[in-house]
């Protein structure tokens, strides 16, 4: 990031080359105030300190926070202690210095202000008697944090963690720009040193074979299996198994290949060959045919680099590529215990169960592997007739439990061991639009929608109770929501086509996306959480970025089922790199981003599909579609 400076002045530059004046009037009164210092870790570091001695405690919270929220927020779950460690150590660091300074003022307004914050932390525990001690600093609790090594050892572990989040986190283009243009002159340059050998190596070539004493080099025969003997087993390498598995039945031998081939040749097949005259006049041919295809793994890494010279690169590596990117369906089953249309379906983390629910409030939890089998069935208490399962989320610390919500506001938390609906909680006027758990802590959250506004609500998922109700921006109503991968942010998409960001531990808003012009009914966070993919009511699929907001990566268009009650309507698999998403006719498969020439797999099976997942536990993955016939399809697949 110590380039940051450099492209700072180069935006400069362009804006008063152009002539936007305001612009770089704003841009300058920006840089002033920015809380990064241009991600100057030492800057920052001095920052920090610089409140600490001025005892300006709301700064030293307000740049914390920031930080927070723009990068800390954004790490993997496993670093949450170190953060938490950390931001601990700063605060500590000030109450230590206005001991030294002798102001007990300070200490009091510390603990005046952040004792709500801090009394639930058990680092804290003992730091609640620190303004009635005399002499904290011969206290064996709190001495080693007046010594200057434990101070100089926290500072150079702040500068270093900084560091080392600037240094991975994604970049913008623009300051990348010097990268790419250095990495393309290396390119070239060794293009170029390429090229040279190549050239030279022809030359010598072309003397050995003009020479008549030379004596020609064939390749060694190979028996086809000696390589068996050299591989690793096939369950250390499952590509291997994958490999073997695709082409039972559809492999070459070099005979049959061969007479396959005179025999087109007899037919008057047109064949294209490819032509390379030889410095006695004779032609080499090779078919289309013999250039995709290949002989075995032993004899293709057997072939002299004459032959494989003459073999198109391109083609080769197209071939490899589909071969690898495709998943393989290994069978289908049919679920077929609802009566009317499947809404929700839902794996639980480890892929043992699946819960689906229909319009007549009917769940059913069932066994997907090896064949389909009802495991326990839950019916909605609501005594009204429009009682259809709206939502369903399995706990994420428990796979036991599962929550669902329905058209009435009733919520109710199952339990599939015991087979019995454990509590509800009941929003008399109001529909359960839906409902999520949160992956890291005992928490969900509930969307609600009433004739008058939609709220957005925080629950406990052992006492039950209301912990808050998160903001909204306008009367809008919240329609489906993703956690991050630490369950600190929630991203929502809402029925005015913006999608939220909340930080749930601030309870606050910290970006507001304007993403479609119809509501958004489906979103999800993909690769690695940097990413938002979210469906409109129109078809519209997109994806944008979350690190560089308002970024488009791609958009397309699809079909869905119009005026019908739906649950999830796309997904992921765990690298990120394909979609299964709903169609008129089933789930159909595609490499990211989605489109036509893209589609790997028709998982097919319905008239109208209206839920999916899929459940990548183990390798040979599992992916569930919903119908609107009331049937639930199951697909095993083999993973790339």
């Amino acid at each position: 990031m110590s380039h940051v400076q450099y492209v700072d002045e180069l935006v400069k530059e362009y804006l008063l080359f152009r002539g936007f004046s305001q612009t770089l009037k704003t841009f300058d009164n920006e840089l002033k105030a920015e809380k990064e210092k241009g991600f100057r870790v030492d800057k920052i570091v001095d920052q920090l300190m610089q409140y600490i001695f001025t005892f300006d405690l709301m700064s030293l919270r307000e740049l914390w926070g920031h930080l927070d929220t723009r990068m800390f927020s954004r790490l993997e779950n496993h670093f949450t202690p170190a953060v938490r460690k950390l931001e601990n150590a700063v605060l500590k660091m000030y109450l230590v210095n206005a001991t030294v300074n002798n102001k007990p003022e300070r200490i009091q307004e510390f603990f005046t202000k952040l004792t709500p914050e801090l009394q639930g932390h058990s680092e804290w525990k003992d730091w609640f008697a620190y303004p009635f001690i005399k002499n904290p600093e011969d206290n064996p609790i709190y001495s080693v944090h007046f010594s200057k090594q434990w101070q100089d050892t926290m500072l150079v572990s702040l500068h270093n963690f900084l560091a080392t989040i600037f240094q991975c986190m994604p970049q913008p283009t623009l300051l990348t720009i010097d990268e790419d243009s250095n990495k393309l002159k290396r390119l070239q340059e060794e293009n170029e040193a390429l090229k040279q050998c190549l050239s030279e190596s022809t030359k010598i070539e072309s003397i050995s074979d003009v020479n008549p004493g030379s004596t020609p080099h064939h390749p060694p025969i190979m028996d086809d299996f000696y390589i068996i003997a050299q591989e690793s087993p096939l369950m250390e390498n499952p590509k291997t198994l994958r490999s073997l598995i695709k082409n039972i039945g559809g492999g070459s031998s070099p005979i049959l290949h061969r007479k396959s081939l005179s025999s087109a040749k007899k037919n008057g097949d047109d064949i294209t060959s490819t032509k390379r005259p030889n410095t006695k006049g004779r032609v080499n041919s090779l078919s289309k045919g013999e250039l995709v295809s290949k002989r075995s793994m032993s004899c293709d890494s057997r072939l002299t680099r004459k032959r494989d010279s003459s073999v198109d690169p391109a083609i080769e590596r197209k071939t490899k590529d589909k071969i690898e990117s495709s998943y393989i369906l290994l069978s289908q089953e049919e679920y077929t215990e609802h009566k009317t249309s499947i809404i929700q379906c839902k794996s639980n983390a480890s892929g043992s169960y699946v819960a689906t629910g229909d319009a007549d409030g009917i769940i059913k939890v069932w066994t997907p592997i090896p064949s389909p089998k009802t495991v326990a069935t839950f019916t909605s208490t609501t005594l009204t007739s429009n009682k259809a399962v709206t939502s369903l989320d399995w706990i994420s610390k428990n796979e036991r439990y599962f929550l669902h919500g329905d058209n009435n506001g009733s919520i109710q938390l199952h339990d599939t061991r015991d087979c019995k609906t454990l509590w509800e909680i009941q929003h008399e006027g109001s529909r359960i639009v839906t409902l999520l758990c949160n992956p890291t802590d005992s928490t969900f959250v509930c969307s609600l929608s009433d004739p008058t506004e939609g709220k957005l609500l925080l629950y406990d998922l052992k006492t039950k109770k209301l912990e808050r109700t998160l903001p909204m921006d306008g009367n809008v109503t919240a329609l489906c929501s993703a956690f991050n991968h630490n369950g600190q942010l929630l991203i929502t998409g809402l029925s005015n086509g913006n999608i939220l960001i909340h930080d749930l531990r601030r309870n606050e808003i910290i970006d507001n996306l304007s993403c479609h012009s119809s509501p958004v009914i489906d979103i999800e966070l993909i690769n690695d959480y940097t990413n938002i993919c979210a469906q409109s009511e129109e078809g519209k699929l997109c994806q944008r970025s979350l690190n560089q907001t308002g970024k488009v990566m791609w958009e397309t268009k699809i079909k869905i089922e119009k005026n019908a009650v739906h649950g999830k309507l796309f997904t992921f698999d765990q690298s990120g790199t394909h979609m299964l998403l709903c169609t008129q006719n089933g789930g159909n498969i595609y490499k990211m981003p989605p489109g036509t020439q893209a589609k790997v797999l028709e998982l097919g099976g319905h008239k109208g599909t209206l839920c999916c997942d899929w459940s990548t536990a183990n390798q040979s993955g599992t992916c569930i579609t919903g119908g609107a016939e009331g049937k639930a399809r199951v697909s095993t697949l083999l993973s790339p």
